[in-house]
């Protein structure tokens, strides 16, 4: 079997958002389902049984990061840091920019299911594989959305194998890149920090927690929590869940 070809996985990963639809694709802290239209999330939400708490996540690179987040000087160096210097994978969750041409480009309700208050969470330095989508979707302002490919509440999935068959048979596109980068970490999904306040606040316990808390604290004196364990905290969230949303609540009702 020949190694797999990044770029060319990518441009499938590419088309098939492109043109409506749906795919599974590997990141390196676990497997990930993504579209970009009303359709395609709608179908992708129904299909791992959401609840109308739930946010989409947007996925991108550095770059991206850097033109949608609005983000204190000192946060933004913060997350430059871990990504370029200590190639981590984070999740950030921050003010965003309204006006940008790929936010432009979310109709209102997937805007509305993708945010929270006046902030957005994006998924970045997740993979090769990620980051070349990324290229090819900023080219043309599409957006990258979606979530883990996992029927709700299950933890994200490390093998392709494990992907649920309900996910894979909604899917245009599914790639199988056996197990992920960070298979051996206590928990699979990204470290999530809220930059939208005076100091980062941590949402999410993930991949490179330790790592990232003792960088934040060691280089810029800020302290986060300890991590409780994942006998106490198996899915590491330490945020309050947003507000249901009517419309994903109709869209359950009506499915």
């Amino acid at each position: 079997m020949p190694s797999p070809n990044v770029k060319e996985d990518a441009r499938r990963v590419y088309e098939a958002i492109k043109g409506g639809g749906l795919a599974i694709l590997q990141l390196t802290v676990g497997y990930t389902m993504m579209g970009s239209t009303a359709e395609a999330l709608d179908r992708m939400f129904l299909a791992k049984k959401r609840g109308p708490e739930k946010r989409h996540a947007m996925g991108g690179n550095l770059e991206l990061h850097q033109q949608i987040h609005i983000m204190h000087l000192e946060h933004a160096e913060m997350v430059r840091c871990l990504i370029e210097d200590f190639d981590l994978p984070l999740g950030i969750v921050a003010p965003y920019r309204k006006d940008h041409p790929i936010i432009k480009n979310i109709d209102t309700r997937t805007l509305e299911v993708t945010t929270a208050g006046d902030t957005l969470f994006m998924l970045i330095n997740a993979g090769k594989l990620l980051d070349e989508v990324t290229k090819l979707t900023m080219a043309v302002n599409i957006p990258i959305l979606g979530s883990s490919s996992n029927l709700s509440g299950t933890g994200a999935k490390f093998r392709f194998e494990d992907v649920p068959e309900e996910l894979k048979s909604v899917s245009d596109v599914t790639l199988d890149y056996g197990l992920i980068k960070f298979v051996h970490s206590p928990r699979t999904s990204s470290t999530m920090l809220d930059f939208s306040g005076p100091v980062p606040k941590v949402l999410r316990i993930g991949v490179g927690y330790e790592i990232i808390r003792d960088h934040i604290q060691r280089f810029w004196g800020t302290e986060l929590p300890n991590d409780p364990g994942f006998h106490v905290n198996p899915s590491g969230h330490m945020g309050t869940a947003p507000a249901p949303l009517k419309s994903l609540q109709d869209l359950i009702t009506v499915s």
